[in-house]
């Protein structure tokens, strides 16, 4: 696949098919359970509006390994690279966590490898399978029995560090 250009009116072309949106950074080794590292959550609850008094309570503990991951197994993180993704708060340098071990369905964000390239989107599969991306500047790419397509996991999770 080849970088996108830009058409006169400043929009990528739908032309010319996208860049990679995302690459491999490595599997989680079979076998290989990590240390547990439990933080503690609080209690409270943080409102994305008002501000509120928080009293400092802690809930429980959190394994973000355990939060995050399933089956480590068939767990991947790739980073990502792009910005076709980016309506669905993905942004590039972001870590997506994919489990090739959970059915892709319809609606799911998926890693997918098109022509020997890897790339995210959302997975619809009526009224025809196609990859969409959350991007109004990129078109979906149409599955057909004559793409060379295959699904290779659900993103379960997005990380950022800021």
């Amino acid at each position: 696949m080849t970088d996108n250009s830009s058409a006169p009116d400043g929009k990528k072309s739908p032309d010319i098919p996208e860049a990679p949106s995302a690459k491999p950074i490595g599997r989680i080794p079979e076998g290989v359970s990590p240390e547990r590292r439990y933080l503690p959550v609080s209690l409270e609850k943080i409102p994305a509006g008002f501000p509120a008094p928080n009293g400092g309570y802690i809930d429980g503990r959190l394994d973000l390994n355990e939060f995050c991951i399933s089956h480590p197994a068939s767990s991947y993180i790739f980073q990502v690279i792009g910005d076709s993704m980016i309506e669905a708060g993905i942004l590039p340098d972001d870590y997506l966590v994919v489990d090739r071990a959970r059915e892709a369905r319809h609606g799911d964000i998926v890693i997918a490898e098109v022509n020997q390239e890897f790339t995210v989107k959302y997975l619809e599969l009526v009224p025809a399978p196609r990859l969409v991306p959350a991007n109004r500047n990129y078109r979906p790419i149409l599955i057909t029995p004559e793409l060379e397509c295959q699904i290779i996991g659900v993103v379960v999770t997005s990380l950022r560090k800021y």
